[in-house]
């Protein structure tokens, strides 16, 4: 197995744990939001942090740098957030899981926007830009 398939199927299986992260707090977000009203703090810690993760992945991009970089910033951001809550301190799997599912839609959108404002062409023997 050379190195590459290694990587390879590293990325793979952080990948899977993340997807796996995120379809549980998808699947059980209703149960998190009846234990965070009645006063349950991981719940609680679990709401802000859906609430606050996409901003700080927009912030991370803003910023730039490595992409191991930018996510010790979502991280780091992340757990600010729950200690000034005064708020327990939820797994780093977990947070990561979050934060790539916020990325992969950053993603999306920005792919959508970009289709969007193409230029558009017409075809009269050559194209030319359409004013």
């Amino acid at each position: 197995m050379s190195f590459s398939h290694l990587l390879d199927l590293i990325v793979v299986s952080v990948s899977v744990a993340a997807v796996a992260i995120v379809s549980f707090y998808a699947k059980h977000k209703i149960e998190i939001d009846e234990r965070a009203a009645k006063g349950d703090r991981v719940a609680m810690a679990q709401q802000i942090v859906a609430q606050a993760v996409t901003p700080l992945v927009y912030q991370a991009e803003k910023r730039g740098g490595a992409g191991e970089e930018k996510m010790d910033f979502v991280i780091n951001g992340l757990n600010l957030i729950l200690s000034l809550a005064h708020l327990p301190a939820l797994p780093a799997s977990f947070l990561k899981g979050l934060a790539e599912k916020a990325v992969v839609a950053m993603k999306q959108t920005q792919a959508i926007s970009d289709t969007i404002d193409k230029p558009k062409t017409t075809i009269v023997g050559e194209l030319k830009d359409v004013k």
